[in-house]
């Protein structure tokens, strides 16, 4: 199942069979190709990534007085999730902590994904696919694959006039913004593959997305737990895009086995959740969109990929999006995605690494005579 509700607000979102079910609905213009679907090694996530230290934590010390001490510390939107978690639970009995392989197969296949496949960050082109059909190309001695009806600008996003018109108006925007962070500096100076170009918040201020919004478009930004980085959408980036906040949704990252990935932590500690905010015009007529969601799903193993949660709008799957949306937007919606590294049908999507997770290296594709 791609998506199911378990509670009025809590809901599990299956991410690989999103994206597979996206890729068969339509047809490849290279008619010896029948199909598409992302590597299952991406989602190999069977432990926590600190299980080691989970264990430790618990052994020896008595188990009570160590969760009084860890529940004290945690803040109030921790023990809010925490306790969405815990919910959750009760809906999968299948939740447990296993050690099978430390996730092994997900992070090998990431290593070789990160050493072979090529990516020029620095160079500029732009495409697109207006056809009904799904393409296979090559570009810059990579392959990838095009979904139908979207165009793509592989550049800075800070250069959006470059690309856009003030005439282009969108009815959904999604954005993914390289936050600022020390520990991903350091990444990048170790390996300058696995770490990408941040930006601070007056860079991201000078995005001009106020140009591109109507009175009914909806706005989701990704978020980490740091109060500088939530301060700045609240007190900074909304009054600069004329955007007034009307939710505040939590993806819950969880093992194939529904345990966190990490553990909960006190605050300004690695979280196992992260925010999306969702924000619409300041004159906006769109009312009564959920205040707080809190979605569970397995982490694809790419350094922060996130679920599609959004993009169920355009796909008319059974989910909570696509019923709580339709009213909102017309048949066919204009959608934006800034600091993308996907395409999705019916999207202008814009970033440095726009085409880097189409590559045909993620994906398991199958031609006619293989089916059959």
């Amino acid at each position: 199942m791609t998506c199911s509700n378990l509670t009025e607000n809590i809901v599990f979102l299956n991410h690989k069979s999103f994206v597979d079910g996206i890729y068969s609905s339509y047809q490849f213009h290279d008619s010896a190709l029948e199909s598409a679907a992302l590597r299952s090694e991406l989602f190999h996530v069977v432990v926590p990534y600190d299980a080691k230290s989970t264990r430790d934590e618990t052994e020896g010390a008595p188990k009570a007085k160590k969760l009084k001490r860890a529940a004290a510390s945690f803040d109030e939107i921790t023990l809010k999730v925490k306790d969405k978690h815990d919910e959750y639970v009760s809906f999968n009995k299948n939740v447990e902590t296993l050690t099978e392989d430390n996730n092994k197969i997900a992070l090998e296949f990431i290593y070789e994904f990160n050493r072979n496949a090529h990516y020029n960050v620095d160079k500029v082109f732009n495409g697109g696919n207006d056809s009904q059909f799904i393409v296979k190309t090559t570009m810059h001695d990579e392959d990838y694959i095009i979904p139908p009806n979207c165009r793509f600008f592989n550049s800075d996003v800070r250069n959006l006039n470059n690309f856009l018109t003030h005439e282009d108006k969108f009815d959904f925007i999604v954005l993914d913004p390289p936050w600022w962070n020390k520990y991903i500096r350091r990444v990048k100076a170790v390996n300058e593959k696995s770490g990408y170009r941040m930006l601070d918040n007056e860079s991201l201020k000078g995005i001009p997305l106020e140009n591109h919004v109507h009175d009914r478009t909806i706005v989701a930004i990704w978020c980490t737990n740091s109060p500088s980085h939530i301060d700045a959408i609240e007190q900074q980036l909304c009054a600069k895009w004329n955007l007034k906040l009307v939710g505040s949704w939590y993806w819950i990252k969880i093992t194939k086995h529904g345990s966190p990935v990490c553990a909960f932590n006190e605050t300004n500690k690695k979280q196992p959740y992260e925010r999306l905010f969702i924000a619409v015009t300041t004159d906006s007529s769109i009312k009564d969109i959920p205040s707080e969601k809190y979605i569970f799903s397995v982490p694809c193993a790419i350094h922060s990929n996130k679920p599609p949660l959004l993009v169920t709008i355009l796909n008319n799957l059974l989910c909570f999006i696509t019923e709580l949306f339709t009213d909102f937007f017309p048949e066919r919606p204009k959608c934006l995605e800034l600091f993308a590294r996907n395409v999705y049908p019916n999207f202008t999507s814009i970033g440095t690494e726009v085409l880097k997770l189409q590559n045909t290296r993620l994906f398991q594709l199958s031609s006619k005579h293989e089916v059959q």
